[in-house]
């Protein structure tokens, strides 16, 4: 999300959750997830993840950190967005870099990202120049947009794998709504998704238009296809979702398929009016949090109107 964010005060302080394994580097905490997979969190100690707020309840500040993901397979690691363009700590790029050819050994290295939005392209500049980076780049999202070096550039089209060798495969999807082409990433046979903002993060999924909603609500019923259909071999009850602002799903153990069947449900309670709602003030259009059991839509109330009246 290329655009400032005020929080409502009913958020506190929300921390990275704890998971075996952490260190930091620069302004960077990096986190074992699972074999083979690395969470990257612009936040360290000295500027964590979410509001800051002191011991008498004032917020005195904020850092919506976003996340990167390495998976590592046989031959080939691949880097999953590029966070935020950090001005805090002048080590952002060396540490960046540390982290990831760290990880990278004798692999070759690719980059993707999930959609076109500086707070998830940030950190370009720390591999953009570098001739040992490829970037593996959804196709659409990105069509007529000179953002990454030609010659090292795959643009690939929506479903398209990356094999990165030892049973480590990456299967993309394409789910409009947040952006035009917002892709997501599953690990096959992992029950493991990487979804950046296409769905939220816990705190809301912004749409910024009602087509956009309308695309958003396609966007679901083709993801519960996707997970629900035996070939892709996505045990709903075991997957694990992992979005561009991890922080953001609060005091969620973690974000499951739940998240998003509910999204369904507040979909269609959109639709009939009935959806639970809070006045935010996030900017001028998203005014409105529509929310369902853990879903929540952060959108327009005049163009829910005009939806669900329309129905």
């Amino acid at each position: 999300m290329n655009y400032r964010i005020i929080l409502t005060a009913a958020l506190v302080l929300v921390l990275s959750p704890s998971r075996s394994q952490t260190t930091e580097k620069g302004p960077y905490t990096v986190s074992q997830l699972a074999p083979g997979v690395k969470h990257i969190e612009d936040a360290n100690k000295s500027n964590p993840a979410g509001m800051h707020i002191d011991t008498d309840g004032k917020t005195t500040g904020m850092n919506n950190c976003s996340d990167m993901y390495l998976v590592q397979g046989k031959d080939k690691i691949l880097l999953i967005d590029l966070s935020n363009f950090i001005k805090w700590d002048t080590s952002a790029i060396s540490s960046l870099r540390s982290i990831v050819y760290s990880a990278k050994g004798n692999r070759d290295l690719f980059i993707t990202v999930t959609h076109n939005h500086g707070d998830h392209l940030g950190m370009l500049p720390a591999f953009k120049d570098d001739p040992e980076a490829r970037f593996w780049i959804p196709a659409e999202e990105f069509s007529g947009r000179e953002v990454f070096p030609k010659d090292r550039t795959i643009a690939f089209p929506e479903r398209a794998s990356l094999d990165l060798g030892g049973g480590y495969v990456i299967n993309s999807l394409e789910l409009p709504g947040h952006t035009a082409h917002s892709t997501i990433y599953f690990l096959k046979d992992k029950n493991l998704v990487f979804t950046g903002d296409a769905i939220g993060s816990g705190n809301g999924v912004w749409l910024f238009s009602h087509d956009s909603f309308l695309s958003y609500r396609e966007s679901i019923r083709k993801l519960i296809k996707y997970i629900q259909d035996p070939f892709n071999k996505i045990d709903p009850g075991k997957l694990v979702i992992y979005g561009g602002h991890y922080w953001q799903k609060g005091d969620r153990v973690k974000l499951t398929a739940q998240y998003v069947f509910d999204m369904q449900t507040l979909i269609e309670k959109i639709g009939e009016g009935k959806a639970d709602e809070e006045k935010v003030s996030y900017n001028k259009y998203l005014d409105t949090n529509f929310k369902y059991g853990t879903a929540t839509i952060t959108w327009n109330k005049a163009d829910e109107l005009k939806y669900s009246g329309a129905k």
